[in-house]
């Protein structure tokens, strides 16, 4: 398994939990500002996708010297912000 194809499928549930309003308003936040969806959309990323015993994600992420929780969403939610901006 691949870590960046694992991240890439989880995109369409990610965007599932916007609003079209609320999508561009995040596609159109700069990079630098994104820490503020740490503790909404990155909470739901650590609590859902993260923090599960079976999580195959945290697993490659491990494998690929990402240890920290935070770091792991804060990772997906900056690819995620590029597949939304190169989408919509």
């Amino acid at each position: 398994m691949n870590l960046y194809s694992e991240i890439e499928n989880i995109f369409p549930t990610l965007e599932s939990l916007f609003s079209e309003k609320d999508l561009l308003k995040f596609k159109n936040t700069r990079i630098i500002d994104l820490y503020r969806y740490h503790f909404g959309l990155g909470t739901w990323i650590r609590n859902n996708l993260i923090y599960p015993k079976d999580s195959v994600l945290c697993d490659l992420f491990i494998e690929n010297g990402i240890e920290q929780p935070d770091d792991m969403s804060s990772f997906i939610i900056k690819l995620f912000h590029y597949y939304v901006w190169n989408k919509i």
